[in-house]
């Protein structure tokens, strides 16, 4: 059977925990390539056991990371549950984001 290509819509729709994702990226990461590359950075020595853990606190939302999850707790909205996503979904996200940049910077080059 062959794989239907996912919808970003689809994605960020599946759960609660995809969608605060989609809010975190939103509201903290906003268009901030640095900030995105920090993610993957961070990701990756996740993933290579580099390190064992990494925190990181933005405007609405604090996450803390291990080699196989993501806990993302809202900063703002104390009775709204913490949710937690598996480390590959949330750097699915991130790519997503990543890409959603470049291809808004390029383009904008084209405009200008």
């Amino acid at each position: 059977m062959t794989e239907q290509p996912c919808n970003e819509t689809d994605w960020f729709d599946q759960s609660s925990a995809h969608r605060r994702v989609l809010e975190f990226l939103t509201l903290d990461i906003q268009n901030s390539q640095e900030w995105v590359n920090q993610l993957l950075d961070k990701i990756a020595g996740l993933e290579t056991g580099k390190i064992g853990e990494w925190t990181r606190s933005g405007n609405a939302y604090y996450l803390i990371f291990s080699p196989h999850t993501v806990t993302i707790e809202n900063l703002l909205v104390e009775a709204e549950p913490i949710e937690t996503i598996s480390l590959p979904e949330f750097k699915e996200a991130v790519l997503r984001w990543q890409d959603d940049l470049d291809n808004s910077i390029s383009d904008l080059r084209t405009i200008i």
